[in-house]
């Protein structure tokens, strides 16, 4: 069996990037000064000019002259100002900006303005309305691609998306099944972009995969049973195309068997385009009740290689998340740091989804509520294995809906929309992300 590397045996630089503080939010002595003035003004009486309607043209007719014109006008200022100060004020909808092949569009960083989400990428900005909040006993919407399976992960790419999920247990087993689409309405046939596992990892039991592009190759990130431990690594792949076929690495990219192994990789990219990678060690393997932690470490530039010292996220501290915190997934708005994570036994009732707020990519992240954002409810019992996509038109959460069962029964995938306000990231109204034009030549389901 080849050696194991260990991500804690690197070199001993300290990863971390400077906390960025979001913009001040106006609080409500704003309001209360500009309609004083406001009021002020009519009672004092405006002195000045009245304003042509036409300015570009000659028009003797005079406004409204009146007190009662002047309080009109007075009236209609203080609502302007009141509604630019609400908008600024309440929710605001997560987005990212057109990808790049350096900064993927599922995790770059978004700036807000008062009235709109604007979001600052290499190569673009842009606005959009802030969305509604969605019906919180059916939040989800179902995500036809046939993989029935855990862990989603949605990938855009050469204008594609591309959707992958844990293995598929069947006969022939499909390892890393994948499936891509321009329209979340029609899917590709199910393929296999890790049709060959290394030999340190058991054959069956592929989970939670992700995929990051670093110059002209794509990386495949997996978790693996190692051979003849029971515990679970980290993996990583290689391919010329997001479909694959990728050729693993020989050895496993992270396994901390001191702490149980490592599990449920995710590459996260900061606003300066440095890459993280977070998982999970997986303290609780077995049925142990070990609080587990959630990690994140700086990835070398082709994402083959970790820099610096592993950086200890969180640990479960609510009740609600029992000993486990796991499947972490990153997302920068205006300056603030979210991470979501499922919290809880995956095969039990009691799993959920929740989001802490962090101070950076290396953490420390702690919640900002003791409940959950996603727990039970009419679509399911015990939603989780969440993972996040964001582009210029929204932010989204893909999630399996239900806990895993005994038998493994099909578990399809569900996605909602997300938004931000004050008090941290809520379920959003509104479909899947926007249908893409085809490439020349491509069917909307073609692979």
């Amino acid at each position: 069996m080849p050696p194991v590397q260990h991500a804690d045996t690197l070199d001993g630089s300290q990863p971390g990037e400077p906390v960025r503080s979001g913009q001040e939010r106006p609080d409500d002595s704003f309001v209360a000064v500009a309609t004083a003035a406001a009021i002020s003004e009519v009672e004092a009486g405006d002195t000045r000019p009245p304003a042509s309607a036409h300015p570009s043209t000659s028009d003797s007719r005079e406004a409204p002259s009146k007190p009662v014109g002047r309080i009109v006008t007075a009236v209609v200022s203080v609502m302007v100002i009141v509604a630019g100060a609400f908008l600024a004020l309440t929710a605001f909808d997560a987005h990212a900006s057109v990808p790049t092949k350096h900064i993927p569009p599922h995790h770059v960083a978004a700036v807000v303005t008062p009235a709109t989400l604007s979001v600052i990428s290499p190569t673009m900005t842009a606005s959009v309305q802030v969305p509604a909040t969605t019906d919180a006993a059916a939040p989800g919407l179902t995500v036809n691609s046939g993989e029935n399976e855990s862990d989603p992960f949605l990938y855009l790419d050469s204008n594609r998306y591309y959707l992958y999920t844990s293995g598929i247990p069947s006969n022939p087993t499909v390892n890393v099944p994948v499936s891509s689409t321009t329209t979340f309405s029609t899917w590709s046939p199910v393929s296999d972009a890790l049709p060959v596992l290394p030999e340190w990892a058991g054959a069956g039991f592929t989970w939670a995969p992700d995929i990051h592009q670093f110059g002209s190759t794509y990386v495949l990130y997996f978790t693996a049973i190692l051979s003849g431990t029971g515990q679970e690594c980290i993996g990583d792949a290689v391919s010329s195309s997001p479909t694959g076929p990728f050729t693993p690495e020989s050895a496993p990219f992270i396994c901390q068997q001191n702490l149980g192994g490592s599990i449920d990789p995710r590459v996260f990219t900061a606003a300066d385009g440095t890459n993280w990678m977070l998982w999970k060690s997986d303290q609780n393997y077995g049925g142990r009740t070990v609080p587990t932690t959630l990690w994140s470490q700086k990835l070398t530039k082709d994402g083959l290689g970790l820099v610096g010292s592993p950086a200890d996220l969180m640990s479960p501290d609510q009740p609600w998340q029992s000993t486990i915190v796991e499947a972490p997934d990153m997302l920068e708005v205006d300056g603030t740091y979210w991470v979501f994570y499922s919290g809880s036994w995956f095969n039990r009732p009691a799993y959920a989804i929740g989001a802490a707020k962090c101070a950076g990519p290396a953490g420390p992240c702690a919640d900002t509520t003791d409940a959950p954002l996603l727990g039970t409810n009419l679509q399911g019992s015990g939603p989780g294995e969440a993972s996040v996509f964001a582009d210029s038109a929204g932010a989204w959460m893909l999630y399996t809906p239900s806990h895993a069962q005994g038998g493994n029964p099909p578990r399809p995938v569900y996605i909602t929309r997300l938004g931000f306000n004050a008090q941290g990231p809520y379920l959003a109204a509104g479909g899947p992300p926007p249908d893409l034009v085809p490439t020349p030549g491509q069917s909307t389901s073609s692979s």
